[in-house]
């Protein structure tokens, strides 16, 4: 991988509290603030059961999804001056199989601002940028269903490197259903995982954007 855009370094209080998705619905088990394990012990998806989750969002070829974070009512400020994250989709839930990186694929990569453009944590609470507080808010971020999906279940997940702070990891997983697919997976990129010395050796350099 290469970095891009260096950002400033900045204190962190103790209080700020990390960030998950909520939208979509985040598997039971899997809806959690904290990054994965250095280890790796815990990917994906903080070994969540995948095999058969309670709710399963429809999503369509071609449509535009948002990426909804749950800022629980502003105590959610620990956004690590932003970074990148992505969106990814596997379609396996043997336990083993989805351990390995190249079975999931990306549909979406952000490079840099997510969830936020701000260079630290944020100042006044976590709030949704509304074209008049930027860069201390959280960004309005979707993400496009591309036609190389299969229909059928699969497995989203959301992963996000930080910009500021340790080297870490954090990812949440949703349950959905494809439609409109072309099964053309094999033309998607595999995903990106970094600082899971379980995993691999690989690892993202603070105060910069990764860029995929």
């Amino acid at each position: 991988f290469q970095t891009l855009t260096a950002v400033a370094p900045i204190l962190f209080g103790l209080a700020a509290a990390h960030f998950l998705i909520d939208v979509p619905a985040p598997i039971p088990g899997s809806a959690i603030k904290d990054p994965l394990t250095a280890s790796g012990s815990n990917f994906p998806c903080h070994g969540a059961d995948l095999s058969n989750p309670p709710v399963r969002t429809s999503m369509a070829a071609g449509d535009t999804q948002p990426l909804g974070f749950d800022l629980a009512n502003g105590a959610n400020t620990a956004v690590h001056g932003g970074g990148s994250c992505q969106i990814s989709i596997t379609y396996e839930t043997d336990p083993l199989k989805v351990r390995e990186p190249t079975n999931w694929r990306v549909i979406k990569s952000f490079i840099g601002g997510c969830p936020t453009d701000a260079t630290g944590n944020l100042d006044d609470g976590a709030v949704m940028c509304n074209g008049s507080n930027s860069p201390n808010c959280v960004n309005n971020l979707t993400f496009t269903i591309p036609l190389e999906v299969s229909n059928g279940d699969a497995i989203l997940a959301w992963t996000w490197f930080n910009n500021v702070g340790d080297r870490e990891m954090y990812m949440n997983c949703a349950a959905v259903r494809f439609s409109g697919g072309e099964n053309q997976l094999d033309n998607l990129p595999t995903m990106f995982v970094a600082n899971l010395a379980g995993i691999n050796q690989c690892e993202t350099t603070e105060d910069f954007n990764t860029k995929f």
